[in-house]
């Protein structure tokens, strides 16, 4: 059973090519994405299904490491990548569509229970609808803004 757990969604005042190519420069991603330190491809060559991207995470203070594995790379219309949890399968989505001279950029995680902890947990998950995420977008928007040209 697959639960949409979040659907964030913002315009951006820049064209997709533009907002998916700093989306992919992992280089910005602190700059812009809640908690992470670094992001960087785990071998070099172009980023595709199946790829693994090395991310570092401040958790309080605290260094999380962790390997995230792309699912699903479309310049400059999606990207969607697998998510980092024990209790659950699922994937984070991130699709960048034209419109009015801008892009509408959503972001959507969807997960499966996985076990009893999962689904004891899916409520919880659930009710909290990706509190800890909702500033990511507002934030991507303004970085891109204030450096646009």
């Amino acid at each position: 059973m697959n639960t949409r757990i979040f659907k964030h969604t913002i315009w951006v005042n820049r064209p997709p090519d533009a907002v998916f190519d700093f989306f992919t420069d992992f280089a910005q991603a602190a700059r812009w994405r809640q908690y992470v330190r670094s992001m960087a491809p785990a071998s070099p060559g172009p980023i595709a299904p199946g790829s693994s991207i090395n991310v570092v995470l401040d958790l309080n203070g605290e260094e999380y490491r962790f390997t995230l594995e792309v699912l699903a790379v479309e310049r400059p219309r999606l990207w969607r990548h697998r998510t980092n949890e024990i209790d659950f399968r699922g994937y984070i989505q991130y699709t960048f569509e034209s419109e009015q001279q801008g892009t509408r950029v959503t972001m959507s995680c969807v997960v499966s229970p996985v076990g009893f902890y999962g689904w004891l947990g899916l409520p919880l998950m659930w009710l909290k609808g990706g509190m800890s995420y909702r500033e990511q977008l507002p934030q991507l928007k303004r970085v891109m803004e204030e450096s646009a040209p």
